[in-house]
């Protein structure tokens, strides 16, 4: 490459980016990942990765009582306690991270389980005002999209997860921002930030749950940067595309040669991630995810959701059922070190578990398990229904099709009435706006920590970020108690 290098253009972008610059949708969407954000972890408070989450930070990193505002440290979701910034963003993140209903961006990555606790925590303890902290979010969003766009199939290809790799660069840009670092510190914050980056998948495919603490650790990561840039401190201005880099590290070189993608020939080019900064706004193809299994599975639920309600099928109406999904969705987490099969033949994900039932029932409850591993029992169901998601299971053929968008499953059903139906997405329908994903959230509402008259009030506050002196309210009405 020539001219400037990768971080210092995204260092600039960033530092220079304003509330002002953003078109309207783009609000809308930061809008929507704070709010989907903040919703889901709620849901996971008590989940025992977050217990134990919130418990070491506090054992190490508690601030005294709680209290919520300007100062040191940042405030716990939910149950209030005060702890430094890294340290409230560690357990704020695992509870976002944990059950697998966060924000994906191009399936493998998840930017708001690392950017929206980070920039809030940074915006609460800076005294930052609502226009601040969504700037901040999108230029975090902006620079981790950007950053792995094109390379996310190929860093897990070399052993590591892609979501924590690409996701502290956007958590140090976010961070930066709020601390109102200029384009030259910004740069700095990226560059020790790719230089600080790693994380494994062995945890993933051999059934460890090391995963739900990963983002929240690569968050911490990520702040840190951003801190150390503001110190004065300096990373290579070349820390991603040179000999020594980022991507040489994470995708196996700095040429842009791939060692797979979702669709597409295997290149890619470097100066594509800094193309129309400021114009093309990736944050806008971030998709959204409610149910608790992977994000492979999202669209597969909501397509036989539909086929279901469309056909008015009864729960035993379907013979056999053939999905078409992309390639690298049916080989989580990397076609070069795939998850092995349990004894039943099924995969991490479980997806003919997860087609079949929704077949059977028409749907998938928001609130239950996480079906992370092939051994998860999933939602509970009655003898009969049981019965029939269990023997439909059988009857799933799973095809992983090369060409196909991620996202973009085509399920085609035979019925026991000789009907065959087909329906198929092209991998936009999960990005939603403000609006649509605020109606969709409210599935959440019967598992939240606070009263439904609360949390309305919170989406409100959300909404009118772009009016707010200040982001207290979000954590405020996030408390348990009070």
């Amino acid at each position: 490459m020539s001219g400037k290098p990768l971080a210092v253009q995204l260092g600039e972008f960033a530092s220079r980016l304003r509330f002002e610059d953003l078109p309207a949708a783009v609000v809308d969407k930061a809008k929507a990942v704070v709010n989907h954000a903040l919703t889901v972890a709620m849901t996971s408070t008590d989940v025992p990765s977050v217990v134990a989450a919130r418990r070491a930070v506090l054992a190490a990193e508690r601030l005294g009582p709680g209290n919520i505002g300007p100062g040191q440290g940042a405030t716990l979701w939910v149950t209030g306690e005060r702890a430094t910034r890294v340290g409230t963003v560690f357990a704020n993140a695992v509870a976002i991270a944990v059950n697998n209903q966060c924000d994906s961006y191009h399936m493998l990555t998840h930017p708001g389980v690392l950017i929206v606790p980070a920039a809030l925590a940074t915006a609460e303890g800076q005294g930052c005002d609502g226009r601040q902290l969504l700037t901040a979010i999108v230029a975090g969003y902006e620079v981790q999209c950007r950053c792995s766009r094109d390379f996310i199939p190929s860093t897990p290809a070399r052993g590591f997860r892609a979501s924590p790799v690409y996701g502290l660069l956007g958590c140090a840009a976010a961070t930066a921002k709020l601390l109102g670092l200029d384009g030259g510190q910004t740069a700095h914050a990226i560059a020790l930030a790719a230089s600080f980056a790693g994380s494994l998948i062995e945890g993933q495919r051999t059934g460890a749950r090391d995963s739900h603490f990963a983002e929240g650790q690569a968050a911490r990561t990520g702040m840190w940067a951003a801190s150390l840039a503001a110190e004065g401190f300096q990373g290579a201005p070349t820390a991603l595309e040179g000999d020594g880099g980022f991507y040489n590290a994470f995708t196996g070189n700095n040429r842009g040669e791939l060692s797979y993608t979702f669709t597409g020939p295997p290149r890619a080019a470097l100066s594509d991630i800094v193309a129309e900064l400021g114009s093309r706004w990736e944050i806008l193809d971030v998709k959204f995810k409610i149910y608790p299994t992977p994000g492979f599975n999202q669209p597969v639920v909501w397509l036989a959701h539909e086929m279901v309600a469309e056909h008015g099928l009864a729960p035993d109406a379907v013979e056999s059922a053939v999905l078409e999904m992309n390639y690298l969705e049916t080989l989580y987490p990397s076609p070069r070190f795939p998850q092995a099969p349990a004894a039943d033949g099924s995969r991490f994900g479980h997806t003919n578990f997860i087609l079949a039932y929704t077949l059977v029932i028409g749907d998938y409850p928001v609130l239950d398990r996480n079906i992370e591993h092939a051994g998860d029992a999933g939602a509970a169901l009655p003898p009969d229904r049981a019965r029939l998601v269990a023997e439909l299971s059988r009857r799933v053929e799973i095809v992983g099709a090369v060409g196909r968008n991620c996202f973009a499953p085509r399920l085609s059903l035979t019925l026991r009435d000789g009907r065959r139906l087909r329906k198929e997405y092209d991998g936009r329908e999960l990005m939603w706006d403000f609006a649509k994903d605020a109606r969709i959230l409210r599935r959440f509402m019967p598992g939240l920590p606070i009263p439904a008259e609360r949390y309305d009030r919170l989406v409100g506050a959300v909404a009118g970020l772009n009016r707010a002196a200040s982001v207290d309210d979000l954590p405020r009405l996030m408390l348990r108690q009070g």
